[in-house]
């Protein structure tokens, strides 16, 4: 089970989000404190928000894929990883990033343009790389908005490298997509996650970020995550999880 809370965490800490996401030791603290609070099996480090269109913007236009690393945010994300891998006994560790097609909009670029979503798969993967080398054991990508069909090529070939480092690390990879008639883009080897409506068997659930929406999930179901950060605040969210844990272990 993985609904994607991170800045929950900053309420254990009683720090701002801004700082709480640019402090390591804050970081890994936090998450691993938000653990034991809501009981959830999997830590999430990066939570498919704009942690990447930060990290790419943040060189200009033009910079290399590489400097998306060097952002304080990714710093301090990775290394939290890093820390959490050695720390965080019995926990998975995640890492969920924002697809191609949604980083290419939050970057102000068409996300059916091969082009920007050659470079955005590129950013991607330098991210991808430095959080799995750091101890995640899954990757998440996360399109919180339909994909255009004209693009399903390009976007399949932006894609699949991610899945394909993150099984050279030995880790899992998942597509969370919000309209189930994208799933035939997914790259193979990925497990495919769509809203509970439209998710089939073998398919995992990927929920509303507002846990108020939240339904108890199926059973039988491989990964139960979200359609990018979880929203609200730490005693709701904690509510939330709680019915999700409960759901599960009774199915």
């Amino acid at each position: 089970m993985c609904p994607l809370v991170l800045v929950q965490a900053a309420e254990i800490e009683a720090l701002p989000d801004e700082r709480f996401l640019t402090d390591a030791t804050k970081l890994a603290n936090g998450l691993r404190a938000l653990r034991g609070a809501f009981g959830h099996d999997v830590i999430v480090t990066a939570a498919a928000d704009d942690l990447a269109a930060i990290a790419a913007g943040a060189g200009g236009p033009g910079a290399p894929a590489q400097q998306a690393v060097q952002h304080p945010r990714v710093a301090a994300a990775v290394e939290a990883t890093r820390r959490l891998a050695v720390t965080a006994e019995g926990a998975a560790l995640a890492v969920a990033l924002c697809g191609p097609a949604q980083l290419a909009a939050q970057l102000g670029q068409s996300p059916t343009d091969q082009a920007a979503l050659e470079t955005c798969g590129a950013v991607l993967l330098t991210l991808a790389k430095a959080f799995l080398e750091a101890g995640a054991n899954l990757l998440l990508l996360v399109e919180a908005e339909p994909l255009s069909a004209a693009s399903a090529d390009g976007w399949r070939s932006a894609a699949s490298p991610l899945v394909n480092v993150a099984r050279f690390h030995q880790a899992a990879a998942a597509v969370v997509l919000a309209d189930g008639a994208d799933a035939t883009f997914a790259p193979r080897g990925a497990v495919v996650c769509l809203p509970p409506q439209q998710a089939g068997p073998g398919q995992g659930i990927a929920l509303s970020p507002d846990p108020a929406a939240w339904p108890a999930p199926p059973a039988g179901v491989p990964l139960v995550t979200s359609l990018g950060p979880v929203r609200g605040g730490f005693a709701e969210c904690r509510a939330a999880v709680a019915m999700l844990t409960a759901a599960v272990a009774e199915a």
